[in-house]
């Protein structure tokens, strides 16, 4: 893997995704750090606002109100170009974490509006990922990309609580969302400057490299004259089966970072502190493991079909996930309940890496950003259900009598309903397989034995005229 120019796009798209995934989880630790009471009858509680769980789960949650509906969005930016909607959200987003201690001291229900176009935003950033590794990645670098992308994402998520936890328990918990907002402000900076929409618009690439990209879309002619119409995506039934997994996913996966620290905080009773670094140890590790499986699934690739190895990466993690969360109850030690995690964390880096994400690029490169829109979509259900599950399933009066032994009971009574969650996922795909098998197909260009002719042709042309090398929209004309 010859490094190039096109490694400043990754690396854009990578700061970008972490920037995204740090910021949307760590509110929930800085309000267990100081930003909410945790009992405003107590005049010794140090928390600086009063509000009731159910509005913190709906502070929490609120981003993925918008971000389940973000298909029309991801819709209207493969038509008009991903770059230009991802620029206003990098814009919104770095506005609206700025000024996050403000508006919660005006109305949780002013961060409610602000989460709600955060989590639009970031859904067409997610599907954009898949866009820039078709525009800017070589066939033989886009699923170690996309493992990459992954990994970034959960080093994001880590961070986020860590920095959270971090900031609220040193300098105030206001300080996590104005290193947010200035962060999102440095990505747009790069777009701007560094990063144009496609690689033939880059002023700073050399002519060798440019020339790959024009011979890579040569081949990809062959195959994708057009981008498939919504009609087209909706009739596929992998598209629905994704669509249930990830749904069993998140629910596995946001729980480690929205309500398990919940749980650590009234079960375990760890610190502000451990609390914040068992989250960033779960984003960490996750990120880590879809690195290493990457290169697995390399090597596993090379000793059993693509059909195999993706069957077999895809479902059975959601059969462990079942397991790993009927165990958590039974669990008294700190140490073993984080190596269980851990379990449930490297499996999550398998999905991630050799399963469903990886396939729905695999699959058809093209229209990935637009599948990828609607499977996302409904993914993100648990984001903000999962929290409202919680507090329905665990609230517990604090003047119940037995108020431990019932708040543990109905703990144990959510991660044994919440794991149901993954084994519905793995029936979904068991399912899409065997009624339409001929869905699960590599596509063409992404074959090892794919030939591009002329890979050496003179294109340098291309910086002034690069309309037949147009990548942005809806034609390969």
């Amino acid at each position: 893997m010859k490094l190039g120019y096109r490694f400043v796009a990754y690396g854009f798209i990578l700061l970008a995704l972490f920037t995204e995934q740090m910021s949307r989880f760590g509110p929930s630790t800085a309000m267990i750090g100081g930003m909410v009471k945790k009992n405003c009858s107590d005049p010794s509680d140090t928390g600086k606002y009063c509000w009731s769980e159910k509005i913190q789960a709906l502070v929490i949650g609120a981003f993925f109100y918008g971000y389940v509906f973000q298909f029309p969005i991801v819709g209207i930016a493969a038509r008009f170009g991903f770059t230009l909607v991802v620029r206003i959200f990098l814009i919104l987003s770095g506005v609206i974490m700025l000024t996050y201690p403000l508006m919660a001291s005006v109305s949780p229900y002013l961060l409610i509006v602000g989460q709600i176009i955060r989590g639009l935003g970031a859904g067409v950033l997610i599907a954009y990922q898949f866009d820039m590794v078709r525009k800017w990645a070589l066939p033989s670098e886009a699923k170690y990309l996309i493992s990459c992308n992954g990994a970034i994402q959960m080093f994001g998520v880590g961070s986020g609580p860590f920095v959270a936890g971090l900031t609220a328990s040193s300098i105030g918990w206001e300080y996590y969302f104005y290193i947010s907002g200035i962060f999102f402000l440095v990505i747009l900076t790069v777009s701007l400057v560094l990063v144009p929409s496609s690689p033939h618009r880059c002023r700073f690439m050399s002519e060798k490299e440019l020339r790959l990209y024009a011979a890579q879309k040569q081949e990809e002619q062959k195959y994708s004259n057009k981008f498939a119409g919504w009609r087209d995506i909706l009739r596929r039934r992998y598209l629905w089966a994704f669509s249930v997994a990830h749904i069993g996913f998140n629910f596995v996966a946001y729980n480690l970072y929205t309500t398990f620290p919940f749980y650590l905080d009234q079960i375990q009773n760890v610190s502000i502190t451990i609390l914040s670094w068992s989250i960033m140890y779960f984003g960490f590790g996750m990120g880590v493991s879809m690195i290493l499986l990457s290169k697995i699934f390399q090597f596993v690739d090379t000793k059993t079909s693509w059909l195999k190895s993706r069957i077999t990466f895809t479902m059975l993690p959601f059969l462990v996930h079942t397991v790993m969360y009927l165990i958590i109850p039974s669990i008294d030690h700190l140490a073993v309940l984080f190596a269980v995690t851990l379990v449930i964390v490297i499996l999550c880096g398998t999905l991630y890496s050799g399963s469903y994400f990886t396939v729905n690029y695999e699959v058809d490169p093209v229209n990935s950003p637009k599948i990828l829109s609607v499977f996302n979509s409904f993914g993100q259900l648990p984001g903000f259900f999962g929290p409202l599950v919680m507090v329905f399933l665990t609230y517990t009066d604090p003047k119940t009598p037995n108020y431990d032994d019932v708040l543990r009971s109905r703990w144990n009574r959510y991660f044994y309903i919440m794991a149901s969650a993954p084994m519905v996922s793995f029936l979904a795909l068991i399912g899409a397989y065997l009624l339409k098998p001929s869905e699960w197909k590599l596509h063409p260009t992404l074959k090892k034995n794919t030939v591009i002719k002329n890979p050496a042709a003179d294109f340098s042309t291309c910086r002034n005229d690069c309309s037949e090398f147009k990548t942005d929209s809806q034609t390969f004309e």
